[in-house]
């Protein structure tokens, strides 16, 4: 997901430090230092750069800039028309510590389990990101660090041939990005989890090639992608930072901090309709954070999912603007 303007100015929050984020015994990831668990209420979105994300405190009652500052592009990712897209995979998907796979609407905030996946993991490494592709084939990261493909209407899962550890990234981030706006082609970035940077990955032959490291940001982040090639960072700072990434550089492009979001024992992230979707675990069950960059709010629209969610995916199918 990426702004079409590139003149963005950055905004560097006052204070930045680094959390120090780790896989918890059980198998979820954790944060250090992310944010204090409270939900702002009526805070100021703050400004925005050219075409920009609110770049202020994220309440319930702030105000911020349009996330598509150039209209977005109709069509482009979900749109109407023969695009190549199952209905399956204009939805999120989510996955549990405990390997449940669920379905996420965010118009509906319904959120259905499909199955537990089964992968042939030989007892090793438990779920700790996903990506899903226009196929509707969800791209899981084991904390051993392979990947796996489940099928989001069935839940069956199916080993791949990716080799763990190349270029010296072992767990990361992942998300589907279109190559260029409204393209059915896509490319699977992915962001180090101990703080080297971007990659992608080639989906023919599983290679990973180094894209750059980050210049504004630093540390582990979660990916999420749109249809009109767009990317975009869920970044564990103190604040939590939602940063657009340049994917051709790894370069930050914008910010967006979030001081009323903590992650807690696991988090996810997503892409859907014109807003953010986060994932997190502040207490234990995980919650849904939607942020909405047209107004620079963030708030809390579903809690008790009753799982600790440590992946989220969603494809470039799905829309870049809110439903009509």
């Amino acid at each position: 997901m990426h702004f079409l303007h590139r003149s963005l100015q950055f905004v560097v929050p006052a204070v930045l430090v680094l959390s120090a984020c780790a896989v918890t015994p059980s198998g979820g990831r954790s944060s250090g230092n992310g944010g204090d668990g409270s939900e702002s209420s009526g805070g100021q979105g703050g400004s925005a750069g050219i075409g920009g994300m609110g770049s202020g405190n994220a309440g319930s009652g702030g105000s911020g800039g349009d996330l598509f500052g150039d209209g977005g592009l109709m069509g482009a990712g979900g749109g109407s028309g023969d695009d190549g897209c199952a209905d399956e995979a204009k939805l999120v998907y989510i996955i549990g510590q405990d390997n449940e796979l669920y379905s996420f609407d965010p118009p509906t905030l319904d959120v259905k389990l499909i199955g537990v996946i089964d992968c042939p993991t030989g007892g090793l490494g438990t779920p700790f990101s996903m990506a899903v592709d226009r196929k509707g084939t969800a791209w899981i990261l084991f904390s051993d660090g392979r990947i796996y493909h489940v099928d989001v209407k069935t839940a069956a899962c199916t080993a791949t041939s990716y080799t763990p550890g190349q270029q010296g990234f072992s767990t990361f981030g992942m998300g589907f990005v279109s190559n260029t706006p409204g393209s059915t082609e896509e490319t699977l970035y992915v962001a180090d989890y101990n703080g080297k940077g971007l990659a992608r990955i080639d989906t023919q032959s599983l290679t990973l090639s180094f894209v750059g490291p980050w210049d504004q940001l630093s540390g582990a982040a979660e990916l999420t992608g749109t249809g009109d090639a767009r990317l975009f960072g869920f970044f564990n700072y103190s604040p939590i930072i939602i940063a657009e990434i340049d994917k051709t550089s790894g370069k930050i492009l914008s910010q967006a901090p979030q001081p009323s979001v903590s992650i807690g024992s696991g988090w996810a992230f997503a892409f859907w309709g014109g807003d953010f979707w986060l994932f997190t675990s502040p207490t234990g069950d995980s919650q849904i954070q939607q942020y909405r960059p047209s107004t620079g709010t963030t708030s809390v629209v579903k809690t008790g999912l009753g799982t600790n969610i440590v992946g989220a995916g969603v494809s470039t199918c799905a829309p870049v603007e809110p439903p009509k």
